[in-house]
């Protein structure tokens, strides 16, 4: 789908870069920094995601402006033609930051339980010796 936004939209494509992990956390986004490695090394004229949160949950704008710095355009293929308010992306960003933080608040309730039901053999365990 973005290959084919880039190239109707006279793009070329020379490189593609995707991390399968969290856009609010970092440290599992191998190609993410090598992406900002290229874009800090003048190598990126312009990066095109799908949606803003593609390329981070918060702090867009910093890596926009950032971005600027090195002469890199990000394009946004979502808001093409059709621009959010700004009503729209505080809501979009607030349902973001509240689906991150119940799935952190599930683990850790599933971890919680897991660590019960080992407890409870461990106990039905020693009882039975």
């Amino acid at each position: 789908m973005l290959k084919q936004f880039c190239f109707a939209n006279g793009y070329s494509v020379s490189k593609v870069f995707s991390d399968v992990a969290s856009g609010i956390r970092f440290e599992k986004r191998k190609d993410f920094f090598k992406l900002l490695d290229d874009v800090m090394a003048g190598k990126v004229e312009r990066v095109v995601i799908t949606y803003k949160d593609r390329l981070s949950r918060g702090g867009f704008e910093l890596f926009s402006h950032l971005f600027k710095k090195y002469h890199c355009e990000i394009v946004v293929m979502s808001e093409e033609g059709s621009p959010k308010l700004d009503s729209e992306e505080v809501f979009e960003e607030i349902v973001h930051f509240l689906h991150g933080y119940s799935m952190k608040i599930y683990s850790k309730r599933k971890g919680q339980k897991i660590k019960q039901i080992l407890e409870e053999k461990e106990v039905d365990e020693s009882d039975g010796s």
